[in-house]
Formats: structure tokens, sequence, C-alpha cells
């Protein structure tokens, strides 16, 4: 009989399970394909470091706290919830081999599985807590996660009922003394509440017995129960998250998809547009709302909610799946598809072009859902297709079609700022060159980083590098374009600028601007562009260090370092850009949300050629330099867009004459130490 209703509830479980497992599998193999099983070596590592050692969600010490003691504690308990069932079939007394506990390993594990029952009873207390008391933003309320907490609870429970109740009945068998001390060493906390069973037992072994039976009956319903509700659940990450981490992205993080034109690929629009890695994406989102506790535009109370993208996207797919099951095998789909409509509110027009690029959302991800490309795929099917794109842009769009600038000026006076500084271009040949100063379209016509261009010349010169600059023939780089969703306009400015490089021959590249620097870097190989490529936080750092370049430690000043999201994020360029400064006597403070976890300024995706209305993303930007506990004298970037949303910032506080928006090119060129000048400066330590 305990065969059979075993058998029974296995059964059942199982196919609950795999009816909506199997569903959604169908689903994800249904998508278009994308290749993420290259690079097995750095995937496991990244399957270790960020989905068994929980790196991101550490970052937030309570959340990630309560996280990892369940999530630890669920893969110690996945042995005994399998001994558990296997029980059912074996009787009682059944342990896996060398788990025993008279197996060194069997006692090792018995000791280790106790102790994170209790560990995981903490972390439910404190998720518990977390939602009703403290009651954060995010996550919001949600009964399917107390319901969830409330499993895991008696699963604790149950579990430690029957184990103190298996310590009784064999503390009541003929045990030798070596037996009992290893039973009361190896379970610390059973043994120790088998103390209170003892009296409701009255000392029956019977008693002990049922009770056992009992506990071990009510576990099994609830393992069974908690493995068939996974699938319908939010908590479907549980299966879905380790394999996300495992398909992370590998290549860069710059790098969007090249479409085929030719093809008349023009975006996404219809959930069979979207690949595989998509639905897996939406499938694994764990609800816990990190992605949009750090979005630049959510914060600045714009539409866009990245946690619901995912969401409503899962609500899409579940429920229309099979529609793409059917035009995937030559079927007309009996289902609507299009996902670019008011059904699905988080990816309308307003709320995708509210987005930055910033990536903060796929950084605060614990099981890396990519976001920026979705919604840069969604833009290209609204602007290439439909002609829906915020007004202002058109002007944009325009002024790089006619002047390869978003500004408009005559492409004629590109090399304008450069004219007395006597800088060759390549057309003059000039002969054989270190490297190519990419200037981009804010060095050469905003006057504010003109000086930036300015300093970076003064620079090199001082390093004696052989440069030389493209002049008129440089064009912009296309990334407003590309991430506003004009993927032809992108392709047509890409495809020129590569053909000038590749005709000069140029090898080596350096940018003062993370766009340009990210673009000619990480997409121009997609048209042939093969080039070393170095920002210019990069290469200062790298002529300091080769002591080709020497500055003074002037005085000490108060400062702080705003991260360009292209630099820091889409590049891991953090620390050069503070050595850097540090170099120059700047003493960094810095602000809270900084490095990976920087706040963007609210120019990136195209954002800098769309009205703001409402709160602005640069001002939340600058108040968090206001919040410094000491009022910096000076805002450091190394990005021209967020040069001049921070100046722009400070403008409208009055602020301009009390501190300073500076780019590092141009403190490190007043600072400099040219051979002619002598220093009894203190360098800097």
């Amino acid at each position: 009989m305990r065969i059979f209703i075993s058998t029974l509830m296995v059964a059942v479980a199982a196919t609950l399970f795999l009816r909506q497992a199997l569903k959604l599998y169908r689903f994800i193999r249904a998508g278009k394909p994308d290749n993420r099983f290259d690079k097995p070596a750095e995937r496991i590592g990244d399957v270790l470091v960020f989905a068994f050692g929980q790196k991101r969600l550490l970052k937030r010490a309570y959340g990630g706290m309560l996280h990892a003691l369940i999530f630890w504690g669920f893969c110690v308990l996945t042995i005994a919830n399998g001994t558990l069932i296997l029980r059912g079939f074996f009787g009682p007394e059944f342990n896996l081999p060398l788990l025993a506990m008279n197996e060194p390993l069997g006692a090792f594990y018995s000791i280790i599985k106790e102790c994170f029952i209790v560990l995981v009873m903490i972390g439910v207390f404190m998720a518990v807590w977390r939602r009703v008391v403290i009651r954060p933003r995010f996550p919001e309320p949600s009964a399917d996660a107390l319901l969830i907490l409330g499993l895991i609870w008696s699963l604790m429970v149950v579990e430690l009922v029957w184990g103190a109740a298996d310590v009784g009945v064999h503390l009541m068998s003929s045990l030798t003394p070596e037996e009992y001390t290893l039973m009361m060493r190896t379970h610390p906390i059973t043994s120790n509440l088998y103390a209170s069973f003892a009296g409701v037992a009255g000392g029956d072994p019977a008693t002990l017995s049922a009770i056992r039976e009992v506990s071990w009956w009510i576990n099994l319903a609830l393992v069974l129960g908690f493995g068939a509700y996974l699938p319908y659940s939010k908590h479907l990450h549980i299966i879905t998250g380790i394999p996300n981490v495992y398909f992370n992205k590998k290549r860069p993080y710059g790098e969007l998809t090249k479409l085929d034109l030719e093809n008349e690929e023009y975006g996404i629009s219809t959930l069979d547009q979207m690949t595989w890695k998509n639905y897996h994406d939406w499938l694994s989102c764990t609800e816990c709302g990190r992605c949009t506790s750090v979005c630049p535009a959510f914060a600045s109370e714009k539409p866009l909610h990245p946690k619901k993208i995912s969401e409503q996207l899962r609500e899409e797919l579940v429920e229309h799946g099979q529609g793409v099951i059917d035009k995937r095998a030559g079927k007309e789909p009996t289902q609507e598809l299009r996902v670019l409509q008011n059904s699905v509110p988080a990816v309308s027009e307003e709320a995708l072009f509210a987005c930055t690029t910033c990536r903060a959302c796929e950084q605060a991800c614990p099981v890396f859902i990519e976001y920026v490309q979705e919604i840069v795929d969604m833009r290209r099917y609204l602007v290439q297709v439909e002609g829906r794109f915020p007004q202002e842009v058109q002007r944009a769009f325009k002024n790089m079609e006619n002047n390869s600038n978003p500004w408009g000026i005559g492409f004629s006076q590109r090399a304008e700022w450069a004219k007395d500084l006597e800088v060759k271009e390549m057309a003059d040949e000039p002969g054989e060159i270190d490297v190519l100063y990419w200037v981009g379209c804010a060095g050469s016509f905003d006057e504010r980083n003109k000086k930036v261009s300015m300093a970076l010349v003064k620079i090199m010169r001082a390093a004696g590098l052989k440069f030389a600059i493209l002049g008129k023939e440089e064009g912009c780089s296309g990334d407003p374009a590309r991430r506003i969703g004009n993927e032809f306009l992108y392709q047509v400015l890409a495809q020129q600028n590569v053909e000038t490089m590749n005709r000069y021959n140029v090898k080596r590249v350096v940018a003062a601007c993370p766009h340009c620097f990210n673009t000619i870097k990480n997409e121009y190989p997609q048209f042939g562009g093969d080039y070393v490529v170095q920002h210019h936080s990069e290469l200062i750092q790298d002529l300091m260090k080769e002591g080709k370049i020497k500055v003074r430690f002037g005085e000490a000043t108060e400062a702080t370092y705003h991260d360009s999201c292209y630099l820091g994020r889409y590049n891991d360029v953090y620390e050069q850009p503070r050595e850097v400064l540090a170099a120059t006597g700047m003493r960094l403070e810095e602000m809270d949300l900084s490095r990976e976890r920087g706040r963007c300024c609210g120019a990136g995706g195209g954002r800098m050629w769309m009205e703001e209305h409402g709160v602005k993303v640069n001002d939340l930007r600058l108040q968090d330099a206001l919040d410094l506990p000491k009022k910096p004298r000076v805002i450091a970037s190394a990005c021209p867009f967020c040069l001049t949303m921070m100046s722009d910032a400070l403008g409208r506080k009055d602020l301009a004459g009390e501190i300073d928006t500076r780019d590092i090119a141009e403190i490190v060129a007043d600072a400099l130490v040219l051979e002619n000048q002598v220093t009894t400066a203190t360098p800097a330590s």
C-alpha cells in the first residue's frame, strides 16, 4: 500500500509538473535561434559565481542574505528530498549510498542538513518580515510569494518533526554507546528536539514511529506539491534561473545585433520574431524588482518598468505561445502574436523610448535577463516600419543623414576646432602614426566639448605620440541612430566610416566619447572594422604608467567622479579614470550610486536628442553628488554627453559657479609637467 500510494502521488505530481514544463519547453524551442552554447568553461564559471555563489544578490545585504540562506538550504536539502521520495519505495530506513549514519559522508551531511534547515527557516522569516513589515517598494506584495514561503516553512518544520521522531526511534532501539554518541553528534538539532517528543510519546517506540510515518507522508505531499506547482508560479525561476545564468551574453555587452536589411529584418513587433533566449529570460524572471529599482527612467517617473516587461511578455508567451509554434511549423496562427499594442503597456511606445540603454537593469538582475537588445529591437520596428518615434528625433535623423552629425552643422566644419593647433589629418598623408584620434561629433561641434578635444591633443603631444584625425572625412559613429532604432541610418554611417578607416589602414583608435569608443570597438567589427580601440581614460593612464607624461600633484580638491554607462557597465572601465584623477590631486568621494551601480546621466540610448518632461534624470544624478557628506568642488566625467548633462543640471540649480564640471582630459592637461617646466610637487601615492 505504501508503494502504491507513493507511486500514485509521484505520478500525479510528475504529470502536473511535466504538463506545464513541456508546454513551456516547446515554446522556448519555437523561438528564433540564438547561439548560447559557446565558451562552456566561462559559462560554468558564471554559474558557480553568480548562481551558486549568489554574487549579485549579496550586493544587497538583507535581501541577498535571506535569498542566499533559502537557496543554499535548498541545494543541500535536494539530496534529503530525493531520499524522502525513495523511502516510499524502499522503506523508512533507506539511505543513498555513503549517506547512512555510520558512514563519514553520511554523518557530515546529516550535520550540514540540520544546520541548513534552521538557516532556511531564518531566511523565510526574514523574507516574510521584509514583505509584511518592512514592505519595500520592490518586490511588490504577492500572495503567490507568501504561499511559496509558507510551503518552504512547512517543509522545514515537518522535516524537523520527522528527524526528531526518527532520532527517537533509533535511540529507543538497542544502540551501542558508540552508536548513541554518533546519533547525538550527527543530529544536533533533532536530537535536542526529540526531548519534547519523548513526553508526548511517553517513551513508546510505536508512538514515535507513528509520528515519523505521519510526518513523512506530510513531507512527501509538500515536496511533491511544491514541485508540481513550480511551473505555474512566479518561482519557476528555481528551475530556469540557473540555466539563464549559463546562457548569459558572451559577446561584448556593447554590441547590438546587426539586422539583415536586405532580407527585410526591421525589428521586432510580434512574439515569433523573438529568440528562444528572450522567452527563457521572461520565464526566469524572479519578480524581485531589482531591475526597476535601479532604472533611471522609472526613478524619474517615466512609464518604463523593466520588471513589467518580463512579466507581461511572459504572460503573452504563456497565452499565445501555441501561435508561435504554429507559425514556425508553417501554419496560420490562430492567436494574436503582436506585442506592440495597448494590451502590453510595459512595451508601449512611450515606455520603450524612455529607456536610456544604461544597462543598470541588466547589471542588477540576478539571473542575467537582457533588456537593452529587446527594447532596441522593438524600437527598430517602431522607427523603421511604423515611423513612430518622438517628434524631435526627426531633426537628429535628418542632421545625421545630411551632415553626419546630430547637430546639423556642416560636415566640412568638423575639423575647425583644430585649425589653430596644426593637427594633421589623414588626408594630408601624415606618415606612420601611433593612433588615429576619433574626435566624435561632440568633440568636433559642441563648444564645451571642443575644449576636451584640445586638452587631449595637448596630452598626446606632451607624450610624443604621432596622431592624426580624419577631419571632414570622419562621420557620426552612428550610435544615436542605432540605439534610437534607425538601424538603416546606422549601417550607412558605420559602413562609410569603416571604409574610410580601412582605406587609410588604421590599426589603433582613441576616442574621448564612450559612445564612439563602444561602437567602434564592439560594433564596427560587424562591418569589417577591426581595430585596437582605447578610450582616452585608458590612453592617459597608460601614458602615465609608461612615464610618457608627468603631472603635478596639485592642491587636494574635493571631487566626485560620474561613471559613464557606456564606459563602465558596457566596457568595464572604472578604475582608469579614477587613477588618473587621483594622480592630479583630486580627492574623490564616491557617490552612493557609483561604478557598476552608477546612475545614468540620462543622455544614452539617443535620449540626448529627445525632450524630457517632468523629473529629469540628470537632476537626479546631480542630487547624488549633492548628497555627499562634503559638497564636491568638481564633478569629473569622461563622456561628452555626461559633461553636458551634468552642466545643464548645475545650471538649473544655479550652482555652476560653485561646482565645476570637467572632463578628465581637461584636468590632466592643466596638471601636465612639460619639458621646460620644473616642479617640486609631491607625486601621488
